[in-house]
């Protein structure tokens, strides 16, 4: 598979990368003093050693905890590095700031807003399923001319967090220290890894990644979540299959539904008991006895709200358990993505002051109306696998610290780790929260993403 893979940090697996995005797991390592972008740059790593690692050893065998130190021989290290080019620090002061692009950032934009982005159009570039309610053709157009309107007001930068002196941007070439009157979050959202046996192998990517790099390589697809979401992934597919697990009750509106049948695609309710990599055909093997073979494994479970910007940004959340995600508050200020919204059309209308709640209820269900409550994670779709790819951690070590009575993800962050490592909890934090139904995550400090020096 045209797929990077590195060696993980304890146990010395083959991880397969899975996301496109900048600062979540393995998408940048440092390859001889030089970050290069795994997701963009195809790059091999094998390895025949294996390490057992547990935290439970480590916190229960003295003679293992003198000896855990040693581990890191056989990390692969950094032992050099060498500076970027140093860049100026710019402070201005603009009347509002749109914190993010795509379909609400850029809906939002006029003449009185500056909008700083690290990715412009998003979804709607990639994604060709269809959109309720208008054609996806006239929606883009009117992305295009928003922008073409406004491009003198655009800038493509990543934001770093906030701090006294104001909010700090970095582009291409300088820093920005912004302070403004007003703040629009519109941030998106990002798809999650799933908890299965042997989830860490080849060709199990999140949606990003798929329609962004693979989609036309691999027509064959078993995409996994519960949501219109995961409708959509599979329409982008020549030939897609849908599991969501046992115990979790679906949410595709009638308008998806309808393209599902129109489409043939098949729906399985099932959890996953092994899965393999045999010369580039997944072979899945559920709980029920169904053997289904694949060329990918796409998951897009729900879009969760980049959530670390948004609390970094003082917004408060909550966690919705229809949903399993967690969800800023304050709509006022948050659009689009950000607020969890998945439909292209309704993340429109949240930018133009219009959400017609009846619209949202029927194209996005569970969003606002939270009636049903999912008592099992939609992330759950087995008893093991990996959960915090960075600190290599598994959610059986979740599960020890669990049993020692902490059953929030701050207090588990400091039992196992899980969330100190470089993609400091964007992803293990919320899984792990869904799993135990946690209503608070951890803090996500600045920077909220590493800062070039």
């Amino acid at each position: 598979m045209e797929i990077s893979t590195i060696i993980s940090k304890r146990k010395r697996r083959v991880i397969g990368i899975s996301y496109y995005e900048e600062g979540l797991p393995h998408v940048e390592v440092n390859l001889k003093g030089k970050k290069v972008n795994l997701a963009e740059n195809f790059y091999r790593e094998t390895s025949r050693i294996r390490i057992p690692f547990n935290i439970a050893l480590f916190h229960r065998n003295p003679i293992i905890r003198k000896l855990s130190p040693k581990l890191s021989l056989f990390q692969k290290l950094p032992t050099k590095y060498f500076p970027s080019t140093i860049k100026n620090i710019e402070k201005v002061t603009v009347k509002r700031i749109i914190i993010g692009g795509g379909t609400a950032g850029i809906t939002a934009l006029d003449d009185k807003s500056l909008l700083i982005t690290h990715e412009l159009i998003g979804d709607l570039e990639y994604d060709y399923s269809p959109i309720p309610e208008i054609g996806r053709e006239e929606l883009s157009e009117k992305i295009k001319e928003k922008i073409k309107t406004f491009y003198n007001r655009i800038l493509i930068g990543k934001f770093l967090g906030k701090f006294d002196e104001g909010l700090l941007f970095e582009t291409k070439d300088k820093y920005l220290l912004l302070t403004s009157e007003d703040i629009i979050i519109g941030v998106g959202g990002r798809t999650l890894r799933p908890i299965f046996n042997r989830n860490y192998i080849v060709g199990i990517v999140s949606r990003e990644l798929y329609l962004r790099k693979l989609k036309n390589k691999y027509k064959n697809i078993v995409v996994l979540g519960f949501t219109n979401l995961t409708v959509r992934t599979a329409l982008n597919a020549e030939k897609a299959i849908i599991i969501y697990p046992r115990g979790i009750k679906p949410l595709f509106s009638k308008f998806y539904r309808e393209q599902l049948e129109e489409k043939g695609v098949e729906i399985i309710e099932d959890n996953i008991s092994d899965i393999k990599n045999k010369k580039d055909i997944i072979v899945i093997s559920t709980r029920n006895g169904n053997l289904v073979k694949t060329q990918l494994i796409v998951f897009s479970v729900v879009k969760q709200p980049r959530i670390e910007i948004i609390t970094n940004l003082g917004v408060d959340y909550r966690f919705n358990q229809t949903l399993h995600i967690y969800q800023p508050t304050d709509s006022s200020k948050v659009i689009g993505g950000a607020l969890g919204i998945m439909d292209e059309y309704i993340s429109y209308l949240s930018a133009t002051n219009s959400l017609d709640y009846k619209k949202v209820s029927m194209y996005e269900p569970g969003l606002f109306n939270n009636d049903i409550v999912q008592n099992n994670s939609p992330y759950l779709y087995g008893e093991d696998g990996i959960i915090c790819e960075c600190e290599d951690l598994d959610l059986n070590d979740v599960n020890f610290a669990k049993k020692l009575g902490f059953t929030n993800v701050e207090d588990i962050k400091r039992i196992t780790g899980l969330g100190t490592g470089h993609c400091q909890g964007k992803v293990c934090a919320i899984v792990s929260g869904s799993i135990l139904k946690s209503p608070t995550l951890m803090t996500f400090r600045s920077p909220i993403y590493p800062v070039s020096l």
